[in-house]
């Protein structure tokens, strides 16, 4: 299989001037380049430049994979608008990271295959994954939680203790979803992880009247300056201004005690083997009732196969097989395996002859 790199960067608050569009497109000869988007994909070589440098310096989001396994997703945040000290817990060195760069914080969340063994079949945009920079920006942590049990797995350190665990993991969203597909998370460890996660609950209503009567009319005058001149994310910072009016937000409830890597690997692993016995039940439900089903037709299926035996034609050799082998299932289902034998005995005698269909029958292990 050949070597494939793809890079796509995006934006979200604004977008590129042609000054900007005119620069990006000159990183490499196989970029495309439109006033919200960039691509570049290798089969051959790589890119040249610094792609968190050009996420700083241009976009809000960069997505990165090569099919031998190494993937990538990045966002920018204007500094100030993030709360650090929250996001720390779901940090985690060389897989998810929180980089001052510029006048921006650059969140890095990394999956890199060292060996190359765990090649990556399919494809993502970054379309799908976007929405995710808004969604931290809100304070959901759902997809760094989600980013901890990434670099959790890659690291599989027993005693580490997970992060606090976000509301709503029983409720993911496409985008986390995605997430998870693109970075083939284990869905049995945000099952297991989804256990304690309380549901989400909807943001207090609060009179956006009564508090925007509370901001000074100078205060009132400079947003709306800003909201002329277009400043990115106005409204999630207007909308902080208000909270801040309203008063600090209700405290949250006690949490869940918190797991070790190694407890949340066994619960995982507790509810892999569970759906395994599930599927297990459910595929011996669904034979059963199938056998049933056919029983009636036992006597025209007999009838059936003599007449395939008789076309002498390949094809037909493997239909009689195939319903021997049903006939075989029903006749152990219904404890009637004493009946079945020598009827098919017979059928192996009268056609000796048949060296074609006898070796089917060797072959599916209805006679040695």
């Amino acid at each position: 299989m050949s070597e494939y790199q793809y890079y796509e960067w995006q934006t979200s608050d604004r977008a590129l001037t042609a000054e900007e569009q005119a620069a990006v497109d000159k990183l490499s000869s196989h970029i495309d380049v439109s006033s919200t988007r960039a691509v570049v994909t290798y089969n051959w070589g790589s890119f040249k430049h610094d792609p968190k440098q050009v996420l700083a310096r241009y976009f809000d989001a960069f997505l990165y994979y090569a099919n031998w396994g190494s993937q990538r997703l990045a966002f920018r945040f204007p500094k100030g608008l993030l709360d650090e000290a929250a996001l720390q817990p779901y940090l985690w060195e060389y897989c998810s990271e929180l980089e001052p760069v510029g006048d921006t914080l650059i969140l890095d969340i990394v999956l890199r295959d060292e060996d190359g063994g765990n090649w990556f079949e399919g494809e993502a945009r970054l379309s799908a994954l976007a929405p995710l920079r808004d969604d931290i920006l809100a304070g959901d942590h759902r997809v760094l939680y989600l980013a901890w049990l990434l670099a959790a797995t890659a690291n599989d350190i027993d005693e580490e203790l997970e992060p606090p665990v976000p509301p709503g993991l029983q409720e993911l969203s496409a985008p986390l979803a995605e997430f998870i597909r693109f970075f083939q998370i284990d869905s049995f460890l945000v099952q297991a992880a989804a256990q304690v996660s309380e549901p989400l609950r909807p943001a207090p209503l609060i009179s956006l009247d009564q508090l925007i009567a509370r901001l000074p009319r100078a205060e009132c005058e400079v947003f709306l300056r800003r909201l002329a001149e277009g400043e990115p994310l106005l409204s999630l910072k207007f909308n902080r201004r208000l909270q801040e009016l309203a008063g600090p937000p209700a405290r949250p409830q006690a949490v869940a005690a918190r797991h070790t890597w190694a407890e949340l690997r066994e619960t995982a692993e507790q509810l892999r083997q569970a759906e395994v016995r599930r599927q297990q039940a459910a595929t011996e439900a669904q034979r059963s009732k199938d056998l049933q089903d056919f029983a009636p037709r036992t006597a025209q299926t007999w009838r059936d196969v003599q007449a395939l035996i008789e076309q002498k034609q390949a094809r037909p050799y493997d239909e009689a097989v195939a319903l021997l082998v049903r006939l075989r299932d029903l006749a152990i289902f219904q404890n009637r395996l004493p009946e079945f034998q020598p009827r098919l005995a017979g059928l192996q005698a009268q056609y000796a002859n048949r060296p074609a269909f006898q070796e089917r029958l060797r072959k599916v292990g209805l006679i040695s």
